[in-house]
């Protein structure tokens, strides 16, 4: 089998996603003419997104839903992992996948192995 190339940009989408939201937020709030864009424009307006932002900005009802159902102590792990960037998130999510695969793919198992030389091909035919 071959490196599973569409199985890592797949893996990797929510990390992209979450960069494609941030930079259409800095370039929607923070920069006029993307022309005249200077690195001070990026250094004090660009920032990643955390989960509990795009949580709250875009389903508030459901933020507030579990808010009041969960207890005080379950709230303050939720709370605590709501300030994760977004980007991070997805990117700790692809490697949660990957890097296990990778391992795996070492072994010979999986879909990241490499293929059996001796097995493919016309090599195996060849007789010396």
């Amino acid at each position: 089998m071959r490196f599973p190339f569409l199985l890592i940009f797949v893996l990797f989408l929510p990390a992209l996603v979450a960069l494609g939201h941030d930079m259409y937020l800095f370039f929607t709030n923070h920069v006029d003419d993307p022309v005249m864009l200077s690195s001070k424009d990026v250094e004090e307006g660009f920032k990643f997104s955390a989960l509990g932002f795009i949580w709250t900005n875009y389903e508030p009802e459901s933020y507030k839903a579990v808010a009041a159902s969960m207890s005080q102590e379950n709230w303050a792990i939720l709370d605590f992992l709501l300030t994760i960037k977004a980007f991070f998130a997805g990117l700790v999510f692809a490697g949660i996948i990957i890097l296990p695969l990778m391992l795996l793919g070492l072994f010979g198992i999986g879909p990241m192995a490499k293929e059996n030389k001796a097995y493919s091909g016309k090599s195996m035919y060849k007789r010396k």
